[in-house]
């Protein structure tokens, strides 16, 4: 064949064209002889411009679906947006605009961008939370966790961003700062709707030994769940009815405690005030703990404390009594709001102890189960977890669907109502208030419906609970009687890949693990844990190493790439940087990407050497499709095109390339440069798609070599090399490695200890004077 330019511009544009008008990845839920595959990556934000971050996101694990539908899978790769939220509101404010307007014209743009990348996204399926038909079930949801105690109302302490003026969830909480403004968050009391998500916290980390994700994922969720399994043991306070209730994960240090110490916020502190002796320090070391955020108190390395001065505490162990303290490090949510202090066998109470001049006393452990009862004590479990709270005074989120009768009793709004509207008269203008209370309209809705006098609520959820659930929204996109249907839900779930962020492990993927169990405990759904595998990626770096940013002028623009070099160039290059699925961060390189796009420039060049006659099949060609295949199955597309580019030097070696095994390549290109191998297989006089193909199979007799060569250790420290046949034996191996010049040489006056052969990798001797 003869090789025309190259023009990756007209080409790509062109396939993505056809590929849409031919629905070439349109999914339907059942092909004969196939089995389904769910592979997800999180729904992306309408920020309005795609960066190199989407793209490492979206395009790099399209290349694992494509690769499994050429498997002969029906693979299901959908995309769709996560679209409430407050940047749309920030945006709305500062440009006065319109935040739905801003949201759905950012979404066009984007769809745009996602389409240019190549990836098999079935559009047809696409979800928008934004959507009234979509939250039109998240409200639905919701009051079905009302009726069944899982949503519930109450008065809790919530992290306040004064800047954005809305509650913030502890996940949502920097080093004290918003995580959206970096504004220092404060505390208040404020009442707010809540989920029960603490009654799942034993399952949520149970339920993680079943399934095949990474350890530190698992860690991450088990630590921020935080249970702790203890004894609740009772300390008498001295010339008092009341007692300290203290929580321990070490009762049988009991005989070791030199002193009590309670949460400035524990209830008993303000019993015991009137009674202390320096009662002024302790109300102003309250007031300024109460500035302090939770967890500001829980990273804090620098306690602080006070101590109840004429209070004291018996030990119920041996009688004696200790001084009772309060301080900031201990939280009133977590155990019982008091602990106890034995500085000898807990660091934290050793530092406490030592910067305040407390005893600290050597005694002996006792058996914590036998203590416990004998103190008449009780074991329990504590959880760091908190319930979460959706409240948020914001207008760019999903309605709560709660109104108010005359004398402020809540009630759901009722199913034929939904989906409850956001109202489009809303002030967006911050007040320190809820922007659906400024509203005559969803007033007015109110009223009309439900009667004189009654109120809607003016809260909407936090937007992690639209992330909730989505995953199933997209099995049923257009149906409006339920959110999805069984036989649907039955064909797809559980997913099978989940690829996302590390940042989202403790929040959206913790969140969304709740809801499902949830769902599934209420009959609506079968499963109980929404994702079989997940994977959670890097970053990509600017050239500097360092984070992307404006400020820092090293933000990588994808768009300008794709005009210079081709999005199959990007795609690859994202690919080749390192294995896929790990938390590693890889810097952008210049050189890097237009390395890979002559790589392609390389493969383009080959078709002139493509000739329509047989060839002895080649065996690097058999060893490129073992190798790869068992690569991207392990998402190291990294060495996956490593292995196309040494296949690649050795055809350039050669006259000619048969045209059958020229179209071998072709599938191998076809998940990682779509749009190209598309191009190519057309050439070669093929009717229909590169990716309607199967994947290469693999002759086994031809991937193996006929020699290897492995290294020869003596004492720790290769020494030699040795050429020996592939089938050779352990015995064969031990007995050439012993006989070559340079081992004999440096065993001379030595004694062989040991000889250990490692079949194709190395050969150790270990030997002594």
């Amino acid at each position: 064949m003869k090789a025309q330019p190259y023009d990756h511009s007209k080409i790509e544009k062109k396939w993505q064209k056809q590929w849409e008008e031919t629905g070439l990845y349109t999914v339907e839920d059942h092909v004969p002889g196939k089995e389904n595959k769910f592979v997800l990556v999180e729904f992306s934000y309408p920020s309005g411009n795609l960066h190199v971050g989407h793209w490492y996101a979206f395009s790099v694990p399209d290349m694992y679906a494509r690769f499994k539908r050429m498997q002969g899978f029906n693979v299901l790769y959908p995309m769709g947006f996560d679209a409430f939220g407050l940047p749309a509101e920030n945006a709305a404010i500062k440009f006065g605009a319109d935040p739905k307007q801003w949201t759905y014209t950012q979404m066009d743009t984007m769809r745009t961008q996602l389409r240019s990348m190549g990836a098999s996204f079935d559009w047809n399926r696409e979800v928008v939370s934004c959507d009234p038909e979509y939250y039109k079930w998240t409200q639905w949801m919701f009051n079905q966790f009302l009726k069944n105690d899982i949503v519930y109302r109450a008065v809790t302490t919530v992290n306040w961003c004064p800047k954005d003026l809305t509650i913030l969830a502890n996940e949502q909480v920097t080093d004290g700062k918003c995580e959206r403004c970096g504004t220092e968050v404060t505390q208040r009391s404020q009442e707010q709707w809540m989920l029960r998500i603490t009654k799942y916290a034993d399952r949520l980390i149970d339920d993680l030994d079943a399934l095949d994700w990474p350890h530190a994922i698992k860690e991450s969720q088990k630590n921020w769940i935080g249970r702790s399994e203890g004894s609740e043991i009772d300390f008498a306070i001295s010339g008092s009815n009341e007692s300290i209730k203290v929580f321990t994960t070490r009762a049988d240090t009991i005989f070791g405690v030199t002193y009590v110490v309670l949460a400035p916020e524990h209830p008993l502190v303000a019993t015991l005030l009137d009674s202390v002796e320096n009662k002024s320090e302790v109300e102003e070391y309250i007031a300024t703990t109460k500035k302090k955020l939770e967890l500001e108190r829980q990273q804090s390395k620098d306690k602080t404390g006070v101590a109840l001065k004429g209070v004291s505490a018996i030990n119920p162990s041996n009688g004696e009594a200790v001084p009772v303290w309060i301080a900031d490090y201990v939280l009133a949510g977590y155990g019982t709001g008091a602990v106890m202090g034995v500085p000898q066998h807990d660091e934290r109470d050793n530092e406490f102890a030592t910067k305040y001049a407390l005893p600290i006393i050597d005694k002996p452990l006792v058996d914590a189960t036998e203590i416990t009862e004998t103190v008449k004590g009780k074991l329990v479990k504590t959880y760091r977890l908190r319930d979460w709270g959706i409240s948020r005074q914001r207008f760019w989120g999903v309605p709560i669907p709660i109104v108010y009768d005359p004398e402020g009793n809540a009630h759901p709004v009722p199913d034929e109502h939904l989906p409850w509207l956001l109202p489009t008269d809303v002030d967006h203008t911050p007040d320190g208030t809820s922007p659906l209370a400024r509203s005559k309209e969803l007033l007015e809705r109110t009223e009309n419906i439900f009667g004189a006098g009654w109120k809607p609520e003016v809260e909407t959820m936090d937007t992690f609970v639209d992330s909730s659930w989505y995953f199933y929204r997209y099995l049923d996109n257009k149906n409006t009687e339920v959110f999805a249907d069984p036989e649907r839900m039955k064909a797809w779930m559980p997913i099978d890949l989940y690829m996302g962020g590390a940042e989202h492990t403790t929040m959206h993927v913790l969140y969304s693990r709740f809801w499902v169990k949830a769902l599934h405990d209420i009959g609506l759904v079968a499963e109980q844990e929404p994702y079989t595998v997940r994977r959670n990626r890097g970053l990509i770096l600017g050239p500097d190493g360092n984070k992307m940013s404006k400020s820092k002028g090293n933000v990588i623009d994808p768009d300008e790439i794709v005009a210079r070099l081709g999005a199959d160039t990007v795609r690859m290059y994202l690919a080749f940087m390192g294995p896929y699925g790990v938390t590693t961060n890889y810097p952008w390189d210049p050189n890097g990407v237009v390395g890979v796009h002559r790589f392609l420039e390389r493969v383009w060049k080959l078709q002139s050497k493509v000739v329509d006659t047989e060839t002895p099949p080649t065996a690097q060609l058999h060893k490129s499709i073992k190798k790869m295949t068992a690569d991207i199955e392990e998402y190291k597309f990294n060495t996956s095109i490593t292995q196309m580019m040494i296949l690649l030097n050795e055809w350039e070696k050669v006259e000619v390339v048969s045209q059958s095994e020229y179209k071998v390549l072709l599938q191998l290109l076809a998940p990682f440069a779509p749009h190209m191998a598309e191009e190519l297989w057309y050439a070669t006089g093929e009717s229909g798609s590169v990716h309607a193909a199967s994947w290469p199979q693999f002759d086994e007799l031809l991937t193996k070599d006929d020699t290897v060569t492995i290294g020869v250790s003596i004492n720790g420290k290769v020494r030699a090399e040795l050429s020996v046949a592939a089938e050779a034996s352990i015995q064969e191996v031990e007995t050439q490695a012993l006989a070559l010049p340079r081992v004999v040489e440096y065993l001379a006056g030595k004694s062989i200890k040991k000889v250990i052969v490692v079949p194709g990798r190395i050969v150790n001797i270990v030997a002594t004077d």
